[in-house]
């Protein structure tokens, strides 16, 4: 048994414990193995993102690694936001908002979920910024 510091491929480090003796270079091989694959979290997270329907992100490893954090933040931001909306049967006549701005709303949330671009989440890491993207891609009445 042998406690060995790793870097994933996805960036992230972690102090793993490989077993068994280190007969013709299985530790190395093992080590070598473990840096080929995402850290357990990442690799949560993406399956989490697939069951969500969110696509992978594409770009660099540096810029997917970076943007993974970015998109998720803001996503679970609108879910929740989404969600407070549902349960609040009221919310509709508390802010006056019609069947077509609550669609309309549905519908930009779709179209920030579908953004695929690393490079495009980074440069939209502000919510609000992202936000105001989802607006100009997808115009409504009353903008």
């Amino acid at each position: 048994m042998a406690l060995c510091r790793i870097t994933y491929r996805c960036g992230h480090t972690d102090t793993v414990e490989i077993k068994g003796i280190n007969l013709f270079g299985r530790r190395k091989k093992k080590i070598a193995r473990y840096r080929t694959i995402d850290c357990p979290a990442c690799w949560a997270a993406k399956v989490r993102w697939e069951l969500d329907g969110l696509p992978a992100l594409e770009g660099s490893d540096e810029q997917v690694f970076r943007a993974a954090d970015i998109r998720e933040k803001i996503v679970e931001m609108l879910m929740r936001m989404e969600d407070e909306a549902q349960k609040d049967h009221d919310a509709r006549d508390k802010h006056r908002a019609t069947e077509e701005q609550t669609a309309l709303a549905a519908r930009r949330i779709a179209w920030l979920k579908a953004q695929a671009s690393a490079s495009w989440w980074i440069d939209h890491q502000e919510p609000l910024r992202a936000v105001i993207a989802a607006r100009d891609a997808l115009p409504g009445q009353g903008d």
